[in-house]
């Protein structure tokens, strides 16, 4: 692409930014091509969290599950925003194990229990940025649906996961089914308009046949973008840019995820968000027997991620007790209710969404593994423009979640120890908690 198109899309953006009432999109211009590591054109908007949600109550968990009962430890009180009422009673729950191996092996620490009732309050849309800036923002609310339950139970059998190199494409070919599930998200949207979006879904195409259980990972869009181009009102071109992140979702589908990208361009609004309508369809086709996903998803294990306002989506749909697992790329908010292992990316040149706001939400994480990453070249865009997947970003949330939904004891040290891989990245610094460092 060249250099025009993504400054006048720059232009366009940020004199939009005054107007939006949710999390803003302000990308920034520049000239980056794959495998140059420069300033490439901004995809996706800032996230912008200010006002979180008020006190949510949870849902109680699944009534007649076998083995126990978990409880149910409801919502976690924030300051400002609204309201968030519990989730819905999920009945005949059985017994849900969220984690992924034994322990030390750097798996997402395991609940058992009923399942809980899923999501009813998402803890707060955005608040509104005004002139493009970025603030850290309010707190999310944590108790939408309740704690209780964990991921629900997976009824796949399969192998057990071998290692692979997360800096390169996986052994998988990759499929995307487009356009599936339910309308979701948010309108007026700011790319379709009053039309609401249903979902992509990145797969490996071998689904059946693979012998594998295939973890779940949710994606959450910047302001403004997609999962990739979708005519035509997602296009780039005309001063827009919309369509960015192709490549990761074919890396993270080539290493055996399937992934559900919503394709509403303003992923932290909505009760529920997008995100979570859209895991709630896959766990149900999980399930059916006439779906191409039937018993050959991990549901057990789940994890989220986004970029920009779908950092700030990511960061709020991690309280659903479903999510094991989160990274996040420029746009983050703090949110008690992270409950799993979080990596935390920022642009040391991103002048929208500063490295100092993602470190907030870092610093507010002291009872689950969270890694700080500051990938000292990038802006707010920049990442998916450093050598595909040897980009530090794009390597290390593909490692990330390796380790923490299959298990892939060989690539912890990528993040756990006394001197992890990426802490020796020249292109990185990094801060990581107890939780990483023993």
């Amino acid at each position: 692409m060249s250099t025009l198109p993504r400054l006048a899309w720059h232009g366009t953006m940020a004199a939009a930014c005054v107007l939006l009432v949710a999390a803003c999109g302000s990308g920034t211009g520049g000239s980056g091509t794959d495998g140059s590591g420069g300033r490439a054109s901004g995809s996706g908007g800032a996230a912008s969290g200010s006002g979180g949600a008020g006190t949510a109550t949870g849902g109680q968990v699944g009534s007649g599950g076998t083995g126990g009962v978990a409880k149910g430890t409801g919502g976690v009180t924030s300051t400002g925003g609204t309201v968030a009422t519990g989730g819905r009673v999920g009945t005949g729950g059985s017994v849900s194990t969220g984690g992924s191996g034994p322990a030390g092996t750097g798996g997402a620490h395991t609940s058992t229990g009923g399942q809980g009732g899923h999501l009813a309050g998402s803890g707060g849309d955005a608040g509104q940025a005004a002139g493009g800036s970025t603030q850290t923002g309010g707190t999310a609310g944590a108790g939408s649906g309740g704690q209780g339950g964990g991921a629900p139970a997976s009824n796949c059998v399969g192998m057990t996961w071998p290692t692979a190199d997360p800096t390169v494409k996986g052994p998988f070919a990759v499929t995307a089914d487009k356009n599936v599930g339910p309308l979701a998200g948010v309108v007026p949207d700011p790319v379709y308009g009053d039309t609401q979006q249903r979902f992509n879904v990145y797969r490996p195409t071998n689904l059946a046949q693979s012998g594998y259980c295939h973890p779940i990972l949710v994606w959450a869009n910047g302001h403004t973008d997609n999962p990739e181009p979708n005519p035509p009102a997602c296009v780039t071109g005309g001063g827009q840019y919309c369509g960015s992140y192709l490549m990761l979702m074919q890396q993270m589908a080539s290493h055996g995820f399937v992934v559900i990208a919503s394709l509403s361009t303003i992923t932290s609004q909505g009760n529920p968000l997008p995100t979570i309508v859209g895991l709630d369809w896959l766990l149900q086709q999980a399930e059916d027997s006439t779906s191409p996903y039937y018993h050959h998803l991990d549901t057990a294990h789940i994890g989220a991620f986004g970029h920009s306002e779908g950092g700030l989506s990511t960061c709020k749909a991690a309280s659903d007790p479903r999510i094991s697992a989160i990274s996040t790329v420029s746009g983050t908010t703090a949110n008690p209710g992270i409950h799993g292992p979080a990596l935390l990316f920022c642009g040391g040149m991103d002048t929208v969404v500063p490295c100092s706001n993602v470190m907030t939400t870092y610093a507010s994480i002291t009872n689950e593994p969270a890694m700080f990453v500051d990938n000292l070249a990038s802006d707010h865009g920049g990442w998916l423009y450093q050598n595909g997947a040897k980009g530090p970003d794009i390597f290390g949330m593909t490692a990330w979640f390796r380790v923490h939904l299959m298990n892939d004891t060989a690539n912890r040290k990528m993040f756990y120890g006394t001197s992890c891989t990426l802490c020796t990245d020249s292109r990185v610094q990094v801060m990581r908690n107890s939780y990483l460092t023993q």
